[in-house]
């Protein structure tokens, strides 16, 4: 038997394994499907989590299926968009109505306060407290929405409170 030619020469074997076969896809198509979300999403932080997310939705059925490709990212990174348009317009709901709930006394500096700097902060971050504070999620439920471990989302409640905190000792400016 002949020693294959291409292995002496220094060639590299095309990937088998899943892992090596999704890594080769990846690294295809990231920056493709990365510059698809920054044109259709407004933050780059956002279109970078949409990006990750579509690749973890590839990774899930990347095995089902050999026709995944291009296309199949596309689509999936504008479903992904869709979903996260549909959550800014809740939040940006939550926001008008924390800004004129019925019961808001002109007294209540405190709450107005709380209120203005909540907005100030970075999206990702005010979905944080908002669902830790608003939403009474618990530590379990958290980690799940947040597709993390708990203690990650933990240090993800704590990162957010420290930001509210500067803002609100800095007169409403962000870090």
């Amino acid at each position: 038997m002949q020693p294959d030619i291409r292995l002496l020469e220094g060639e590299e074997q095309p990937p088998c394994t899943p892992e090596e076969r999704f890594s080769e896809f990846f690294k295809q198509h990231y920056w493709l499907v990365l510059a698809f979300a920054q044109r259709r999403i407004n933050s780059h932080e956002t279109a970078r989590d949409l990006t990750s997310e579509t690749f973890r939705v590839a990774w899930d059925k990347f095995g089902d299926t050999d026709h995944m490709g291009l296309a199949f990212l596309y689509q999936t990174c504008k479903n992904l968009i869709g979903n996260e348009y549909r959550r800014q317009l809740r939040v940006a709901a939550l926001e008008v109505k924390l800004q004129h709930h019925p019961e808001r006394s002109e007294g209540d500096a405190h709450s107005i306060q709380l209120r203005e700097a909540m907005l100030k902060m970075r999206d990702a971050e005010r979905e944080i407290l908002y669902l830790t504070y608003w939403e009474e999620l618990s530590a379990q439920q958290l980690a799940n929405v947040l597709d993390c471990s708990q203690e990650a989302a933990w240090a993800r409640v704590s990162r957010a409170r420290k930001s509210l905190k500067h803002i609100l000792r800095n007169g409403g400016h962000h870090a």
